[in-house]
């Protein structure tokens, strides 16, 4: 299964709550172009907090055609990353996005890959290849930044 995991777009509190802000936004557009041009996802999983949220309407936004999206729960900052790792496996899926917040993101990297996690700069993609024997591997990370 090829599974990329996305952090939100920058998100300072606005108003008081917390969503992204117009550099949020361009990044998540930026790498929703760069998605756009990668492998094809079957579906996207997106933590149901609001900066999560928008950042799957910016990356959504550059593909033409639907791609099914799913809020779970599963993807707050402070869900199990094991169980959500359980979760996505047990979805029979050959390719998805996953668009959480740290220390999440940081934490299903590591769940997949012991001791490869890494801090996410906002808008951040890993691109793992999961299999079942767990001879998992990352295939790579990219920040807008890098594009």
């Amino acid at each position: 299964m090829l599974v990329r995991i996305m952090r939100h777009g920058d998100a300072p509190f606005i108003n008081g709550e917390r969503q992204l802000s117009e550099l949020g936004r361009a990044e998540a557009r930026l790498m929703g172009r760069w998605l756009k041009e990668q492998a094809k996802f079957d579906g996207v999983w997106v933590s149901p907090l609001l900066r999560a949220q928008q950042t799957a309407d910016e990356v959504l936004s550059c593909f033409k055609s639907g791609i099914p999206r799913f809020d779970e729960a599963f993807l707050k900052p402070e869900s199990d990353a094991k169980l959500s790792c359980e979760l996505f496996e047990s979805l029979g899926y050959e390719s998805i996005l996953l668009i959480s917040h740290m220390p999440l993101v940081v934490n299903l990297m590591d769940s997949w890959l012991p001791s490869k996690g890494r801090y996410f700069p906002t808008a951040g993609v890993a691109e793992l290849g999961v299999t079942k024997l767990g001879s998992n591997n990352l295939i790579q990370f990219i920040t807008p930044n890098d594009l």
